[in-house]
């Protein structure tokens, strides 16, 4: 049973210090390939959870595999060495393999029938295709490793040396979602993070291998002088070990299941919480991963401990203690929104401001993230005293891993929706009550080891995890949608809720009114209303329908209100198409703002989708003569995906002949350099820019042909608008432009020139992120800082330039 490189004089130390490493690369990668994928399949809850699922099938694959390789494995460590180095060259070339994927998936989403199960499907085999190697050497590294501790002389060291590994792996992860939000990702782009994430595997496996030869030779030395003795405490060590038996592994494989699958499904609810109450930009997703592992670390630190104290009965009372800790943290969600607003006249850098964020996020998940850390640790302190450790823990692994995986399709698309956030936590709890009971039943103990005392424990805090899930009160969503985590010193007002919507395709999607207005919100965030905001919003319509040259098709991205829409829909058009990623904000429109324009949606010439726009515009045979996108902050995760040098390039390459590009850019609480960004990367692309300052909003109405009309043309447009037509004739519309030509390229040059860069360094692009994770900063910014920017560009503006461009 004695594994060749492993003994007591191959320390674990340096062991876990890799596993460290290979966690973070691993988590790394994971990030990187859900970026490159959103690009492919696009960033729908549907693509999403297609790409997920492809990964954790190779992990689950993986560490099946592992665990049956390693019963026969004369040499984990080295195996181990080789799997990494496997893992490093198939991650080095996915950028290549990925530039690959897009015309595949383009041409079979065109010529296959419009099915989202048959898309679905296509995308996970595009993604499995892709990640289906790296994913299962990395879900064969655990029961690879866990062949190494089989020759240890006692179960306790056993189980410690077996937990210490899997909490390292953990950490690690937590270490590489920090480290990508907040160094690599931003300074190194998407392609030179996954390459250095492939060097990171690579030392870690020349390291391994290494380290394999080295305690290979000295075992060999050691052997020549004590060979017997040290082969008479190997069996006896062995002889220790417990023979498992069916009923026990179905027991522990079912027990490996529900973890995996309820506290995924708590990572589900409580990442969709955690976006709605501590933020959306890139770097709150990096800290709410990685709290979420570093809770999860701590588990199962604590699991050698507590397995030593309680025995087998310990499984159940942390089972228990989860439950109980689930309801128990009900209240502290409520008052996170409190939190944000009373720190933030206080912090006022960047730095404070995301320590806040990460201090919200631990507060509420440090307790019930912990108590559920221990659960899969502690079945593999069980594993650790069997014969075959290595096996039964790539079985126990894979099982978990396939738990994880269904739990969060399920809760995402089935729980969450249907009860809300709140109640799915308290469902969960309750599961997590019955699985303790279970467990308590089932794992009564070795003899002498579980207390019965303790089993009765996990029973009573299963039931005091029910009584107090179903007494809880409400929460005030009010409050949690107030949206303080933004600006910190600025929130809604008390307004009353009329709709409530939560899944993951649009986070929490809520409607509210006061003083007759109805307000659309995403995740507390401001998104339209039917008050004063809805001049402005049908601005978005007519700037650039000035300037169309044609109205046989165009194509709206991301519905908010419907006013645009509905503002489109009064001209000429002959086709409309709308893609819009939230179901959710559909029906809120539908129901609440159909006055406004939402009531377009069942106009014979609108056509609705379900679908990420950048997507939909990949895999669309059309021509449009209007593109108009109408989103939310470039500074929210992956929205700067539609603002880089890649998706112009779509764009311009879906425009007919003369057509326009019409996009909502934001210019509060962004910096010149930031702005200057967008319209420089905007510009290499489309000759012709002009940005448009009306109601408050910036516009950029953008083409490959001259900007110009006619105010007679203009004067039988107006005609035929109705009730949509604007508060002054079109023809005096231009007069709203704040700069266009020569007067952009100027500011342009100004801001390069105050940030000391040249104008050539002002660009986005899909590899390195640049607005993803600049513009967040921008957040700082004071609410003078959008008059500030309009002055600096306004500076540059060229009224006879514009005057031109309405023809007599």
């Amino acid at each position: 049973m004695a594994s060749n490189d492993s003994s007591p004089r191959a320390p674990l130390a340096p062991i876990a210090v890799l596993f460290v490493v290979s966690g973070a690369a691993s988590l790394v990668d994971q990030l990187c390939f859900s970026k490159y994928l959103s690009y492919v399949v696009g960033a729908t809850a549907h693509a999403v959870s297609a790409v997920l699922a492809a990964f954790m099938a190779g992990m689950a694959l993986g560490a099946h595999l592992g665990g049956r390789f390693a019963a026969r494995s004369k040499r984990p460590l080295a195996a181990y060495g080789a799997l990494e180095i496997l893992v490093a060259l198939s991650v080095a070339a996915t950028p290549l393999l990925f530039s690959v994927l897009t015309p595949v998936y383009v041409m079979l989403a065109r010529s296959l029938p419009s099915s989202l199960a048959i898309l679905s499907l296509v995308r996970w085999l595009l993604a499995a295709t892709v990640v289906v190697i790296p994913t299962t050497a990395m879900g064969a590294t655990l029961p690879l490793l866990a062949r190494l501790v089989e020759d240890r002389p006692t179960a306790a060291e056993r189980g410690r040396a077996l937990g210490i590994l899997y909490a390292a792996n953990t950490l690690g992860g937590a270490m590489g979602a920090l480290g990508s939000a907040y160094l690599v990702l931003s300074a190194l782009g998407l392609r030179r993070t996954t390459l250095a994430a492939a060097a990171a595997s690579a030392v870690v496996g020349v390291f391994a291998l290494w380290l394999a030869r080295s305690s290979a030779s000295r075992k060999t030395s050691d052997d020549s002088v004590s060979s017997g003795s040290e082969s008479d405490e190997s069996a006896r060590a062995d002889a220790k070990l417990e023979q498992v038996t069916t009923g026990g592994v179905l027991v522990a494989s079912a027990m490996a299941l529900s973890s995996g699958a309820l506290v995924f499904a708590c990572e589900v609810v409580f990442v969709h919480l955690l976006v709605l109450l501590v933020g959306s930009s890139a770097y709150a997703f990096g800290v709410i991963v990685a709290i979420f592992l570093v809770c999860l670390f701590l588990g199962a630190s604590l699991a050698p401990l507590v397995e030593r104290l309680l025995g087998d009965a310990a499984l159940a009372l942390s089972l228990g203690l989860s439950a109980l800790a689930l309801t128990a943290s009900l209240p502290v969600w409520e008052h996170l929104p409190s939190f944000f607003h009373g720190v933030g006249a206080e912090v006022t850098t960047f730095r404070g401001r995301e320590i806040v964020r990460g201090t919200a996020a631990l507060a509420a998940l440090v307790v019930p993230t912990t108590a559920m850390g221990l659960t899969f640790p502690l079945l593999l302190q069980w594993a650790a005293r069997q014969r075959g450790t290595g096996s039964l823990v790539g079985r126990l692994t894979a099982i978990n891993t396939i738990g994880a995986v269904s739990g969060s399709l399920l809760t995402g698309y089935l729980v969450l929706p249907a009860l809300g956030s709140q109640r799915s936590i308290i469902a969960v709890a309750v599961v997590f009550a019955v699985v303790a009971v279970a467990a308590a039943a089932k794992l009564g103990g070795r003899a002498g080891r579980a207390s019965r005392i303790v089993r009765i424990a996990a029973a009573v805090c299963a039931a005091w995890a029910v009584v107090a899930g179903v007494r809880a009160p409400r929460w005030d969503l009010a409050k949690l949608t107030s949206g303080y985590n933004v600006y910190f010193d600025y929130g809604r007002g008390a307004e009353d809720i009329l709709y409530v919507s939560e899944d993951t395709h649009g986070g929490v999607t809520t409607v509210t009114v006061k003083e007759g207005v109805h307000t659309l919100l995403t995740n507390g965030k401001f998104q339209g209303n039917d008050g004063a905001e809805i001049s402005a919003q049908r601005f978005f319509a007519h700037y650039p329908a000035m300037f169309v040259k044609s109205f046989d098709r165009a194509l709206v991205i991301g519905l908010g209100t419907g006013t645009t829409l509905g503002t489109l829909a009064a001209y000429p058009w002959k086709h409309l198409e709308v893609a819009e990623i939230s179901p959710s904000i559909v029906e809120a429109s539908r129901r609440y703002f159909g006055p406004s324009g939402a009531a377009a949606l069942d106009d014979p010439r609108v056509r609705l989708f379900h679908a990420d726009g950048r997507n939909h515009l990949l895999v669309s045979d059309q021509q449009y003569d209007l593109i108009g996108i109408e989103l939310t902050s470039v500074w929210f995760a992956g929205a700067s995906s539609l603002y880089s040098h890649e998706f112009y390039g779509l764009v311009k390459s879906r425009l007919a002949p003369g057509g326009v590009l019409q996009q909502w850019v934001q210019l509060h609480h962004i910096s010149a350099r930031d702005f200057a960004t967008v319209v420089h990367t905007l510009r290499l692309e489309f000759a012709h820019v002009a940005l448009f300052y009306g109601g408050g909003q910036g516009i950029l109405v953008a083409s490959n042909a001259p900007l110009v009309t006619s105010a007679a043309r203009l004067d039988g447009l107006e005609a035929g608008l109705g009730d949509k037509r604007p508060d002054r004739p079109l023809k005096t519309l231009v007069g709203d432009i704040l700069a266009t030509g020569e007067g952009l390229d100027a500011f342009l040059a100004q801001a390069a020139t105050s940030a000391g860069v040249t104008v050539a360094d002002l660009v986005s692009t899909d590899d390195d992120l640049y607005l993803e994770y600049a513009t967040p900063r921008g957040n700082l910014l004071g609410w003078g800082s959008r008059e500030e920017l309009v002055s600096k560009i306004g500076a540059h503006r060229d009224v006879a330039a514009i005057t031109h461009m309405i023809e007599p």
